[in-house]
C-alpha cells in the first residue's frame, strides 16, 4: 500500500445541493444534463473560491467544498454562502430567461474535525475531506430542501465565525442521536 497523505484539520464543510434533481434528470439527456450541472458547478465554485474556499469535489447534483486554513474559516465559509444567497436570485432568473432548466439549490454548513488530503487506492486517488461536518452539511441540505428553506447553518459555524453576518436561530434537529442548533442568515 503506498502512503497516503491526511492530516486531521478544523474544518468548515459547505454544500450545495440541487432540489428535485431526481425529476428534471428524467426530463433531460445525459448531454443536456451535463452542460446544466457545469453551469451549477461553476455558479457555485465562483462563489466559494471568491472567499478563499477550495472545491473538493462534484457528487452528482452536489458541490462539496471546504473552508481550511483561515484563522477564521467559519467567517469565509458564512460569507461564501452569503455570496451564494446574494446571487441565486439573478442566476435562476438569468437561466429562466435562457430558457434552461431551473437548477435551484439548498445549502449546508457545519464545521469540526475533518479528515483532509489525498485519499483513494493507489491508481485512483483525489483531494477529499472525511467526517462528521461532511455528513452534516449533506444532511442540511436535504432538511433546508424538506423545510422550504433556501440554507440551514449549523451552531458549529454560525456562532464560531468571529463576526457572523446577520442571521437568525431556527429550529434544531437531532441527528445520530445528537441536537443539533440551526441558523440562518438574512439576505
Amino acid at each position: 500500500m503506498d502512503t497516503m497523505f491526511l492530516q486531521e484539520v478544523e474544518a468548515t464543510v459547505v454544500t450545495h445541493d440541487v432540489k428535485g434533481f431526481g425529476v428534471l434528470a428524467a426530463q433531460l439527456g445525459p448531454v443536456e444534463m451535463g452542460m446544466e450541472l457545469g453551469r451549477f458547478y461553476e455558479h457555485v465554485a465562483d462563489h466559494v473560491t471568491a472567499e478563499g474556499g477550495r472545491v473538493v469535489k462534484f457528487v452528482g447534483d452536489a458541490v462539496l467544498s471546504v473552508f481550511i486554513g483561515k484563522k477564521d474559516h467559519r467567517g469565509a465559509a458564512l460569507k461564501a454562502l452569503l455570496r451564494s444567497l446574494q446571487g441565486r436570485d439573478a442566476w435562476l432568473q438569468e437561466n429562466a430567461d435562457a430558457g434552461r432548466p431551473l437548477l435551484d439549490y439548498t445549502i449546508g454548513a457545519a464545521a469540526g474535525p475533518v479528515l483532509a488530503g489525498d485519499v483513494g487506492i493507489p491508481k485512483l486517488r483525489s483531494y477529499d475531506v472525511l467526517g462528521r461536518p461532511v455528513n452534516l452539511a449533506f444532511r442540511l441540505c436535504t432538511l433546508a430542501a424538506s423545510r422550504g428553506v433556501t440554507h440551514l447553518v449549523a451552531a458549529s459555524v454560525y456562532e464560531g465565525a468571529k463576526v457572523p453576518p446577520a442571521g437568525i436561530e431556527v429550529e434544531g434537529v437531532e441527528l445520530s442521536g445528537k441536537a443539533l442548533r440551526l441558523f440562518r442568515l438574512e439576505v
